[in-house]
């Protein structure tokens, strides 16, 4: 382009030969400053070309971390929705075990069985955010250009942390109420092969009288009160976590449309 403009000038020169010695003076005049305008036209150009080579980098590398972020939430919506499904039956279990402490028949010692020792079963949800960590721990998070999405993420970044206070709270609620007691008051090692289907009640010979001191700990039913109160508070807890999970993909796959 810049030999494009110097062919223009050098033909307007020679079109218009100055004459005498202030003409000389002009048709030097005029090519130093036509010069001048090339070489600033030339910087402005190279500047342009290298601010879009800039910005194009960026935006890969931003386009990279909205992928990641993507699969990130991917996998936590599969294990949330598995989370979910698990509290809810952890739920019906743990209410029915109650029924049973307060005078409700027991019919199927295998379905007692499974649901004393479902209720020893531990869950908590870790989210996939390592690439969100990353970001916001370098200082790179002003890397995604689209504000819905960093105000959402950062809005998902506090969920995480009020179910992290959730969990650590059950956690601690759960080994004092629910394991200790199952641990000291049955004997685990048989019941365990009934709940994993390897065998049956019949044949480990389980009867109702194996349970007598654990519906008898007053620990135990408070443990389970406890429990199904909070997995019934986790459950919208995670179906919130899941539909902005769900919000934040869909928003990055209509930001990344026009990314080749």
């Amino acid at each position: 382009m810049i030999k494009f403009f110097r062919r223009i000038r050098q033909r307007l020169l020679s079109e218009n030969p100055p004459a005498g010695r202030a003409g000389k003076f002009s048709k030097y005049l005029l090519y130093a400053i036509g010069e001048i305008i090339l070489v600033v036209i030339g910087i402005l150009i190279a500047l342009q070309f290298n601010n879009w080579n800039i910005d194009k980098a960026e935006r890969d590398r931003e386009v990279k971390y909205l992928k990641n972020i993507v699969l990130d939430l991917e996998k936590d919506i599969a294990s949330l929705e598995y989370l979910i499904e698990f509290r809810k039956g952890r739920i019906i279990g743990d209410q029915e075990l109650i029924d049973h402490m307060n005078g409700k028949s027991i019919d199927d010692i295998g379905r007692l069985t499974n649901n004393v020792v479902n209720s020893l079963m531990e869950e908590r949800f870790t989210p996939n955010n390592s690439t969100f960590s990353e970001l916001a721990n370098s200082g790179n998070l002003s890397l995604i250009s689209n504000d819905s999405i960093k105000i959402l993420l950062l809005d998902l970044n506090e969920v995480y942390k009020i179910n992290e206070f959730g969990v650590a709270h059950e956690e601690f609620d759960y080994r004092e109420y629910i394991s200790k007691p199952i641990v000291n008051l049955t004997n685990t090692n048989r019941l365990y092969p009934v709940f994993s289907g390897e065998t049956t009640v019949e044949e480990q010979q389980i009867t109702i009288d194996d349970f007598g001191q654990l519906f008898d700990s007053r620990t135990y039913q408070n443990g389970l009160y406890i429990m199904v109160t909070m997995s019934r508070a986790f459950i919208p807890s995670y179906e919130e976590i899941k539909e902005k999970s769900q919000r934040v993909i869909e928003m990055i796959c209509e930001d990344l449309k026009d990314h080749k």
